[in-house]
């Protein structure tokens, strides 16, 4: 018995959509104009708005294109586009470019800022008070810590002194004073 290759059931190379269009740059909410479209497997973006706009004759200079499917969902344009039927449509939108963005005004008003700034100054100007009105205590601390360190080392210095000495003191007198036991 022999082995023949099997083959999995393969994407075609050609994937026929169906699409219907609204033309959202033109304020028209309308869906119109169902075409069918042939975009093949390997086609990459660019590919695929090019047949897009031949398609429906779209000049795609100035706009942008969203594809949806049943659902609302975005789908991107590229060949992965899966083949649908007449009865169930993708919907292309036609938009310009930045055309649903509404900007909001995001500068900080100057009161706010005004107020924000006194508050800061404030609180810098009273943390330099208190620092001019702890600056005496803060040189005697100083002061009183170098006494304690300097009290310390002449301890220090005083009981080295006194080791020494004892060892000076001892002297080696040649001889031992007791025969040793051997």
């Amino acid at each position: 018995m022999e082995m023949s290759d099997l083959t999995l059931d393969e994407a075609p190379a050609v994937s026929k959509i169906w699409m219907v269009l609204r033309r959202l740059d033109r304020n028209d909410d309308r869906v119109v104009a169902l075409r069918e479209a042939s975009i093949p497997a390997a086609a990459d973006v660019t590919t695929t708005i090019q047949i897009i706009t031949s398609t429906f004759g779209i000049n795609s200079s100035d706009v942008a294109f969203k594809m949806r499917n049943q659902r609302g969902c975005l789908i991107p344009l590229n060949g992965s586009i899966r083949a649908n039927s007449k009865h169930t449509p993708y919907v292309l939108e036609v938009a310009r470019f930045f055309q649903h963005v509404r900007p909001q005004r995001r500068t900080i008003p100057m009161t706010v800022i005004n107020k924000t700034m006194k508050t800061r100054l404030q609180s810098i100007d009273r943390r330099i008070q208190r620092l001019e009105e702890l600056l005496p205590q803060i040189n005697l601390r100083r002061d009183d810590r170098l006494n304690q360190d300097i009290e310390c080392l002449s301890q220090k210095l005083r009981f080295l002194q006194n080791r020494m000495q004892v060892a000076d003191a001892h002297s080696w007198k040649g001889a031992l004073t007791r025969a040793p036991l051997w």
